[in-house]
């Protein structure tokens, strides 16, 4: 007994308490957010060049923004990342538990004062998104304790503890319930917290293209609920060739349904980016890209600078190209991405740039321009054409529809056959204006009937009935908008 007594002493018993803290604490951010985490670093930028440290002290952040500026670009690695805000929440623990054990003459009695500070800074930990008041607070606990520390060596000090103060079921009681609502802080109390990590999830899985796992969490009723997830959802269905068949299903209501306009959320910005380089739109991912980075405190962030370096490589512009690569090779964790790019920079070391393409030239501009500029050049490509048409059809340009299908439908069916369901359902409700909507097209039988049975179902005062029945239609959308 009196072994077991000299093992646990104050000081054992703070390092596996703050050890086992950490593991919780590691196990919550990796298992809950390291979609967070990872658009942290994207967000975030970090460079070794002089000009950076210049940066930070001229600006409120300095050195504290500096110092988190750094740390955030290991959060590429969630593992890495989990351990780091893991590591930042326990190390006040640590701090009051060296000055309690420094300070009194029984601090077992004490070690639950030693967790006091946790919910205080988990309570703003997540939405410390440079990490500021992270390295203040931390910074502050470990003055306090250095102080502290040098002070007892010079002078001992010892401050008796009442009995009463610390028993065994008091530290145990309070170190539970400190340790407790940390937890329901950083995990239930703020319900942005779960949409913030519902969003970085649907970034990353735009990121890299992993378009069907997208549709997997995002259901319709999530998307006409969300008006994130469903441009998420839009982009993932035109990706994978499912706009025309779901595009309503989805809420699709506008043009705006595929792109942000006048919205300076990150999360946004970042979509828009994503949108336009998963479409190939070189220009207007630049642009994106630059509207992105001006969220981040440097004027620019990881995510940002690596895709206009994969963009210039596109484009074989190597001096621009160069300028983004070398740019990420001064940061701490971009070596293996900056590796993986050499090649295709020397690739096009000597290359002409192909900027030769006149947007202004479309035929078709007078429609949503970054889209009917790509169906101009894609003329044979579904993809920008479903986008293009189901835009017209959202904003009830029905004539423009019927004019621009018609267009494309030369190329894409030029038998007048094996047209998606929505336009089908498009050209044959133009058609009760304008017979000469159909002509030259194949309209299935099973849209005929459909479409028989919608307009039987209406004349007949069951329009809630039809609505519901085809609720998934462009008849019904047509209907509804006016």
């Amino acid at each position: 007994a009196a072994m077991n007594r000299s093992f646990f002493t104050p000081g054992r018993i703070l390092a596996l308490a703050s050890l086992l803290l950490f593991m919780i604490f590691w196990a919550v951010w990796f298992f809950a957010y390291p979609y967070f985490m990872i658009w942290l670093e994207g967000y975030s930028f970090f460079s070794t060049l002089p000009d950076f440290s210049s940066l930070f002290r001229s600006i409120p952040e300095g050195l504290p923004g500096y110092v988190g500026a750094f740390l955030h670009q290991f959060f590429k690695w969630p593992a890495a990342g989990a351990a780091i805000q893991s590591l930042m929440a326990v190390w006040p623990v640590v701090c009051t538990g060296i000055i309690v054990i420094r300070l009194f003459d029984n601090p077992g009695r004490l070690l639950w004062a030693a967790f006091i500070p946790l919910p205080f800074f988990v309570l703003r930990q997540f939405w410390d998104l440079h990490m500021y008041f992270t390295v203040i607070y931390d910074a502050v606990f470990t003055g306090i304790m250095l102080v502290v520390l040098i002070f007892t060596l010079i002078r001992r000090v010892t401050i008796k503890v009442p009995k009463w103060i610390g028993s065994l079921w008091v530290n145990v009681c309070i170190i539970l319930s400190v340790v407790g609502s940390s937890l329901y802080f950083l995990i239930v109390l703020d319900e942005r917290n779960h949409t913030q990590i519902a969003y970085d999830r649907l970034e990353y899985f735009g990121e890299n293209e992993r378009w069907m796992d997208i549709l997997e969490i995002v259901t319709p009723a999530d998307a006409r609920g969300d008006d994130i997830k469903r441009h998420y959802a839009l982009l993932a269905l035109a990706k994978t060739g499912n706009l025309t068949q779901y595009a309503f299903l989805y809420g699709l209501d506008g043009s705006n349904c595929f792109l942000f306009y006048d919205n300076i959320n990150p999360l946004c910005l970042n979509y828009n980016a994503i949108f336009c380089q998963s479409m190939g739109m070189h220009n207007a991912t630049i642009h994106q890209c630059y509207q992105q980075g001006i969220q981040s405190v440097a004027g620019i962030g990881f995510s940002s600078i690596r895709r206009l370096a994969d963009t210039y490589i596109e484009l074989k512009d190597y001096e621009l190209a160069r300028k983004y690569v070398d740019i990420l090779e001064h940061s701490t964790c971009h070596r293996s991405w900056v590796k993986d790019r050499l090649e295709q920079l020397e690739a096009i070391r000597n290359a002409k740039p192909e900027y030769g393409y006149d947007e202004f030239n479309a035929k078709i501009a007078e429609v949503t321009h970054l889209i009917s500029t790509m169906v101009d050049r894609n003329r044979n490509a579904r993809t920008y054409a479903d986008l293009l048409l189901c835009a017209l059809l959202a904003d009830a340009e029905g004539d423009k529809f019927l004019q621009i299908f018609r267009y494309i439908a030369q190329i894409q069916y030029p038998d007048g056959r094996n047209i998606p369901r929505l336009y089908e359902e498009a050209l044959i409700l133009i058609s009760m204006v304008d017979p000469s909507a159909v002509q030259g097209f194949h309209i299935s039988e099973e849209t005929q009937q459909r479409f028989a049975d919608y307009i039987a179902l209406m004349n007949a005062g069951k329009g809630n009935q039809a609505l519901r029945k085809y609720a998934d239609t462009y008849w019904v959308y047509s209907c509804r908008a006016q």
